[in-house]
């Protein structure tokens, strides 16, 4: 299974915004694998002038073949785009947890 998780930098600490997370950690099998860089532009959700779930779908597609996503928070127009690509999200809300690492480890201890 190939998991998504928002992060800062190649420390894997969790970044709690998904949308605009820098990188995404990615996990296969619960090892982590690679960063994905979030190619996309900070975007300004009261002015932009492009659709927001396109905007986001443009993410989610940069993600490539995963099948969850972990998060602490997400917004409703990744969620959206997203949910379009039938792609689990799992939500941590209310969370201590600082690292992508510890995260999929418990996650996985939880299964």
């Amino acid at each position: 299974m190939k998991i998504a998780i928002p992060v800062k930098d190649n420390s894997l600490e969790i970044f709690p915004r998904t949308g605009q997370a820098p990188y995404f950690a990615i996990f296969n099998d619960s090892k982590f694998s690679h960063l994905v860089k979030n190619t996309i532009e900070e975007h300004d959700e009261e002015n932009a002038s492009i659709d927001h779930v396109e905007f986001h779908r443009k993410q989610v597609e940069a993600l490539g073949d995963i099948d969850a996503v972990l998060v602490l928070k997400i917004g409703k127009h990744i969620k959206q785009a997203l949910e379009e690509k039938n792609i689990q999200i799992i939500e941590f809300p209310n969370s201590d947890y600082k690292n992508a690492k510890e995260l999929i480890e418990n996650y996985n201890n939880k299964k």
